[in-house]
């Protein structure tokens, strides 16, 4: 059954894919994109965003893409870490596609000479260098953060070459703290706290309302109990959402109550805040 024609909505509110359109300009998301810009537009060396898994990092880096795109002199790309253990020839290969570039080579030290090469270029064609990376916790070799930093040092007399926004889980500060170097060149660390009760219930209106429906879906509460099953984790929120509206569906209940969150969280294996 297809719950966006029982409720109205003309697209899907709640996809696990994070979505820069669907982009929730809340405290706490507004706070992360607007200093996290501010590094990239000053021309800053490092920018570092952290949060728990679900709380919407590759959201705010998907974000700051499309706003980056909306102008014409950055030149930005988009690296997502989905696995650990690689090693640093993997990694300037990887940055090296990102730039737009095919090597000969898989030798380390003449790719890096190309990509050296293509950020002059870049820069003489009056355009910045944005990488973003996102799951950089799972940068587990010393040698990746030492090819970072080595990258961070490219500057000209007034400008840099190049700047890098790391994106990952907390731990990762513990890595980069390892590397005295490339710790001092941090302009800003970031850290994306879930949603508050307040923020978790705008949120869903505010889904709700870009599938063009601008009546509650959900009654107070079960708002209420999204919040304690979800602990403000938009993923988490996603998720619940879109099993409870299903099952509204299915019901034909025009309003979602907490009966049906209960089922729902009982379905997903879900505790409820405060309830251990």
């Amino acid at each position: 059954m297809n719950y966006e024609t029982f409720y109205g909505l003309e697209r899907e509110p709640f996809s696990d894919i994070p979505d820069p359109e669907l982009f929730y300009s809340g405290p706490e998301h507004t706070r992360a994109l607007v200093k996290l810009l501010h590094v990239v537009k000053k021309g800053r060396a490092l920018g570092v965003l952290t949060g728990a898994v679900g709380c919407g990092k590759t959201t705010i880096a998907k974000r700051i893409l499309t706003e980056l795109d909306k102008e014409d002199n950055f030149y930005s790309g988009l690296l997502i870490l989905t696995h650990h253990g690689f090693g640093v020839e993997w990694f300037t290969k990887k940055l090296g596609e990102l730039l737009g570039m095919r090597f000969n080579s898989n030798e380390r030290s003449e790719m890096v000479t190309e990509i050296i090469k293509k950020l002059y270029d870049i820069y003489r064609n009056g355009k910045q260098t944005v990488i973003l990376i996102d799951e950089a916790n799972n940068i587990t070799n010393s040698e990746v953060l030492e090819e970072i930093r080595g990258l961070l040092n490219l500057e000209l007399s007034d400008e840099r070459l190049i700047t890098i926004i790391l994106s990952g889980m907390y731990e990762m500060l513990d890595k980069i703290k390892d590397n005295a170097s490339l710790l001092q060149r941090i302009s800003t660390v970031v850290n994306l706290p879930p949603l508050n009760f307040n923020s978790t219930k705008e949120y869903i209106k505010y889904r709700i309302g870009q599938a063009r429906v601008n009546v509650d879906l959900f009654n107070e509460e079960a708002y209420k109990m999204i919040y304690e099953f979800s602990n403000g984790i938009p993923r988490r929120i996603n998720v619940i959402c879109d099993n409870a509206l299903l099952e509204g569906a299915l019901l034909k209940k025009k309003v979602v109550e907490g009966s049906i969150l209960k089922r729902v969280g009982e379905e997903l294996l879900l505790k409820r805040l405060g309830r251990y």
